[in-house]
């Protein structure tokens, strides 16, 4: 039998000894919270499309510009500069334009590393990006391209991206029937591990090339380039940085040749993509600036980047369409009509030779491809507006 003061210890031990534990768990428990509330954040403005928790942590955009091997400062066409060849070089230049429907004797004289200048606004060298950027894999495809145009355009993405956020490049010969892109082109690239060679055993047309480019990359974002392209310095982390904030936003560079100030794409009846400048009412409602991205109704097609997992929830591109044409209004639908948007990103430039005429055969009237292409995306995207699609200077009919 206890005394009454024994009891009281008893109790007070026991109490301290159940309490004190629970007490200091709350205590700390608070004071982490206390000191969490207190360290800085960054207010990113994310879509509402964004779910991923992301690290507060921000640079300069990086202006990467690194070659192998010294650049010759005297050489054809460095810097971007203009070249006039000699009246004695015309026959050679003639000869050779049918090879890639531009001048070909030309850009082979200019070297595949070349220099180009900063053609960016002034302020886009200091706009800030995320840290943890997504990686990305940059699909080139290809069939029969000019040798000096493809090296240049894989040259000018290994030189000028961040290496941690270029995953891969993946090439994607749409079986080329050139011998250099055959061994040759396989020998040059293996000096790079980070570009690896997939060949098609058939002909497949751009669509499907990119389907089978995509359906192996292992990057978390898809960047599909033309093969015939030079990027500029601080051209990918702009387009990375707005798949970062919105993993729905399908971001695309500035396309140099065609235009560089307030331009978005936009699509004429019936489906032809064309170019309009941004109302000035427009940028005056909204205080647009110059970097500011510019959203766009469709996308030229041949340039931009898509988070991998969105790309493969829209259905990817509709392989249905044949070799080429009418891909960049099926995948602009698609983005706009499953909650995403398109964004032109100034700050992104990418350069891109526009040939009169397709230097490839297909396998069909090239017409008829187009249009059969143009009218399979009116009748699964357009409901009662395809008519307006038809209708329109009785170019294409049904059927």
């Amino acid at each position: 039998q206890y005394t009454m003061p024994t009891c009281n210890f008893i109790y007070f031990f026991l109490l301290t000894f159940f309490l004190l534990p629970f007490y200091l768990i709350v205590y700390f428990s608070l004071d982490v919270n206390r000191k969490e509330d207190v360290k800085p954040k960054i207010n990113l403005q994310a879509g509402d499309n964004s779910s991923a928790v992301r690290k507060p942590g921000v640079h300069k955009v990086l202006s990467l510009d690194a070659t192998h091997a010294p650049r010759d400062p005297n050489a054809v066409g460095q810097f971007g500069q203009p070249v006039i060849l000699p009246g004695s070089k015309n026959a050679e230049v003639m000869k050779r334009w049918n090879e890639g429907h531009f001048n070909v004797y030309l850009s082979d004289q200019i070297p595949v590393d070349r220099a180009v200048p900063d053609t960016r606004p002034e302020t886009c060298a200091q706009n800030l990006v995320h840290n943890d950027l997504p990686t990305t894999t940059v699909i080139f495809c290809f069939v029969d391209e000019v040798w000096s145009t493809l090296l240049r355009s894989v040259h000018s993405v290994l030189n000028r991206s961040p290496p941690h956020l270029l995953k891969e490049i993946i090439l994607v010969d749409d079986a080329s029937t050139k011998d250099y892109l055959k061994e040759q082109l396989d020998e040059y690239m293996s000096q790079f591990p980070r570009v690896r060679i997939i060949r098609l055993k058939e002909r497949q047309g751009l669509i499907r090339a990119r389907l089978a480019g995509a359906a192996v990359a292992k990057g978390e974002v898809l960047t599909f380039l033309d093969s015939h392209i030079e990027c500029n310095v601080g051209w990918l982390e702009p387009l990375l940085e707005r798949v970062y904030l919105d993993r729905k936003k399908v971001p695309c560079p500035v396309i140099e040749v065609i235009s560089d100030k307030d331009m978005r794409g936009i699509f004429k009846w019936p489906l032809v993509f064309g170019w309009s400048p941004v109302p000035e009412d427009v940028i005056k409602k909204n205080n647009m600036k110059v970097t500011d991205p510019i959203r766009c109704p469709v996308m030229a097609g041949g340039l931009f980047s898509i988070d991998k997992k969105y790309f493969f929830e829209l259905g990817a591109y509709d392989p249905g369409l044949d070799v080429w044409g009418g891909e960049n209004m099926e995948i602009s639908f698609k983005i706009w009509m499953c909650g995403g948007e398109i964004e032109i990103i100034p700050c992104s430039r990418v350069g891109h030779i526009f040939r009169g005429q397709n230097p490839y055969k297909f396998p069909k009237d090239r017409q008829k491809t187009v249009e059969r292409n143009l009218a399979r995306v009116a009748e699964v995207w357009l409901d009662e507006y395809k008519d307006l699609f038809y209708g329109h200077g009785n170019l294409i009919t049904p059927g």
